[in-house]
């Protein structure tokens, strides 16, 4: 399923997509006040109720029943939120997140952007729109199911905003996210995007399989269209693909990203490598720096393990390095 972000077009925006990454906000940093609202009447009267039974007699005791209620049904700093759309045609969320048609548009793959917080640690749904906030009952607080609460905190909104077709992918860290660069799919210019800003971004991407469309008017109509744009001396992909490395008289490496594992909440990447040629240790330090910083650049702790047989993937690895704490330890195995 492909989905859309709208992006105005400055420096962080460009940094952003060249090194395949998406800032994930915080409650707080969304321009909707109204943001995780929701009704925790039901739950407040029954805990005032139990409060009665256990002691509570003065107003400052009822104070701070609701004040820890509202604290432990909280989640506003424990999430990041990265709201998307539907479509890439939307007149007003060009005009609203788009520089009024300045920016461009990203279409991503959303099943490759879910897989970039790892196993249980990313959440996504369209968002509800309702006319009051949804309730909050004690069965949500006995059973425990995360999800649930989740749902309820991030993905209501006031009907207002029933425009912006939005989904919501609800990450565990706020803060910039990294993906695996083939979720993003596809660029859309905006109408009145200079022909300068769209050839940057054709050269921050250059080597990948990314899709060009330019957003036009329909003829007599407020509606709008994509057109798709021509590849200009079309060649293979060689991002993450292919490496000159200058140190050793610009020798050609070519490799190929067999298995790829992001976790965002922790910090910690693992991938193999196949290699398509041998490497002294120098030329292998210097395709480690170029791998760290496009596929994981803020991770913590990267494990890349280099093969240099397919067939073999399943034994000991011809090279491994660990990066950890901007240091990295490289083994080479001697073959017997």
């Amino acid at each position: 399923m492909l989905v859309y972000k709208y992006r105005s077009g400055t420096e962080d925006d460009l940094k952003a997509i060249e090194s395949n990454q998406f800032w994930s906000s915080s409650i707080g940093q969304l321009n909707d006040p109204c943001e995780a609202i929701t009704d925790t009447k039901r739950v407040k009267k029954l805990l005032t109720y139990l409060g009665q039974k256990f002691g509570a007699r003065t107003e400052d005791d009822y104070d701070l029943i609701n004040d820890n209620t509202d604290d432990v049904l909280s989640m506003d700093n424990k999430m990041g939120i990265y709201a998307l759309s539907k479509t890439p045609k939307d007149e007003l969320l060009w005009a609203h997140y788009a520089n009024s048609h300045k920016g461009f548009c990203i279409g991503y793959d959303l099943d490759i952007l879910l897989e970039s917080d790892g196993e249980d640690h990313v959440h996504y749904y369209p968002v509800t729109y309702a006319r009051k906030p949804p309730s909050i009952g004690i069965l949500d607080i006995a059973r425990n199911k995360q999800s649930k609460m989740i749902k309820k905190f991030a993905f209501y909104k006031s009907r207002r905003w029933q425009y912006e077709k939005e989904l919501r992918i609800v990450t565990s860290k706020q803060g910039l996210n990294s993906y695996y660069h083939t979720a993003l799919k596809s660029i859309y210019f905006g109408l009145n995007m200079t022909e300068s800003d769209k050839n940057r971004i054709k050269e921050l991407l250059k080597g990948r399989t990314v899709d060009y469309y330019q957003i036009e008017l329909e003829k007599n109509s407020y509606k709008f269209k994509t057109v798709k744009l021509e590849s200009e001396g079309y060649t293979e992909p060689t991002y993450l693909r292919q490496l000159t490395i200058a140190l050793t008289k610009d020798k050609e490496v070519e490799f190929e990203i067999l298995k790829n594992k992001i976790r965002n909440h922790a910090g910690i990447g693992e991938f193999k490598v196949l290699l398509k040629q041998e490497l002294n240790k120098t030329e292998l330090s210097v395709l480690i720096e170029h791998l760290k910083k496009n596929l994981f650049k803020d991770g913590n702790i990267l494990f890349l393990a280099f093969f240099k047989d397919r067939h073999n993937m399943d034994k000991l690895p011809w090279a491994y390095a660990e990066i950890k704490e901007q240091k990295t330890d490289i083994q080479i195995n001697t073959e017997p």
